[in-house]
């Protein structure tokens, strides 16, 4: 019992010191970033919420265990509680963001004059805050191990990233693959900070091509990307790609960063398109996460996965990084696989 006593106090030593350390760290981390205007003290907040459980969070858990051991009150039920909610914020925060997994989807009937492709669609890295150096370049060797034809990026690229854009991403100039994609909402100040410019030059120096009202005829198909709905003009861009009354050459992969733009697209517009944004609800609460993202990310039930639309299919990826919470919960991040058949 006496050594029951003493891991119990180390065990709470530690958890402040932790706390103390992660504070100092957070201060450190916090500078040489690009921050959005006047939110400057949220990003400290989140990101000391970022570095708090790796530092505290296995002597809080600990703690409780060593506390339910030696407290005999009735009272100590709640420490088991405490203890399993301490173990889910571990596990949500440290293990789940980094479990990317591969999902398989295959879209058949293809039209005669285009060509099968696989692809591979990426959406919302957010490199930056939470989403850590280590992590995009395991990222880069987890798609370079694909068989791929291309790599589609739906947008949101950076989430208040380091300052250096073009060397911190650079693992990106390593992808063995042809890299299509369009800037989402957090790369174009809506909202951001200012890095748009720097951002493309960053991203076009490591082989990556943007496409925002663009039409890149590629293997029978036309690639075509749009802006981001709440940053950009997607609109303009629409009546321009698409006039009406004119038909289009070849079948189009369309590429957007939110799911809400599709809905602007005329009738059978596209073969297939491929959004991000959602992040799949990053934390999934049956009944509360479904609500809040019709009232936060998307007028429409485009959340996850595979739809049909009146613009045509629809594939939302729940993308691989983290934003407000350094944390996912029964939403892996995702690589999708999209195979083009016959």
């Amino acid at each position: 019992m006496n050594r029951l006593h003493r891991l119990d106090r180390w065990a709470w030593r530690l958890f402040i010191l932790g706390l103390l350390v992660s504070l100092a760290i957070t201060a450190w981390d916090h500078g040489g970033r690009w921050h959005t205007p006047r939110l400057e003290q949220r990003n400290f907040i989140m990101l000391w919420l970022y570095w708090a459980p790796r530092l505290a969070g296995v002597p809080l858990l600990v703690g409780l265990v060593t506390q339910f051991v030696l407290d005999t009150r009735w009272r100590r039920w709640r420490l088991p509680v405490y203890a399993a909610l301490v173990l889910v914020g571990l596990w949500s925060s440290m293990v789940e963001p980094r479990w990317i997994q591969v999902r398989h989807t295959t879209v058949g009937g293809i039209p005669a004059s285009a060509q099968p492709l696989r692809l591979a669609v990426v959406a919302d890295i957010h490199w930056g805050l939470f989403f850590r150096d280590h992590q995009l370049d395991a990222l880069v060797d987890q798609l370079n191990g694909m068989d791929v034809d291309a790599v589609l990026v739906a947008g949101d690229w950076t989430h208040e990233p380091s300052l250096n854009l073009r060397e911190g991403l650079a693992p990106l100039s390593r992808i063995r693959h042809p890299v299509w994609g369009v800037l989402g909402n957090h790369d174009v100040q809506a909202p951001g900070p200012d890095l748009t410019l720097p951002l493309r030059e960053a991203l076009q120096a490591h082989g990556v091509r943007l496409i925002e009202g663009q039409v890149v005829p590629w293997k029978g198909w036309e690639l075509v990307g749009l802006d981001d709905q709440w940053g950009g003009r997607p609109q303009e861009q629409i009546r321009t790609l698409w006039p009406a009354g004119v038909p289009v050459a070849s079948p189009r992969l369309v590429v957007v960063h939110q799911p809400d733009t599709v809905a602007l697209l005329p009738a059978d517009a596209a073969f297939l398109s491929v959004a991000g944004h959602t992040h799949g609800g990053q934390i999934w609460i049956p009944g509360f996460t479904p609500w809040f993202l019709r009232h936060t990310n998307s007028q429409q039930a485009w959340w996850n996965g595979l739809y049909d639309t009146p613009a045509g299919r629809l594939l939302v990826t729940p993308g691989v990084g983290t934003i407000g919470l350094p944390a996912r919960l029964a939403v892996r991040p995702t690589i999708d696989q999209v195979d083009l058949v016959r």
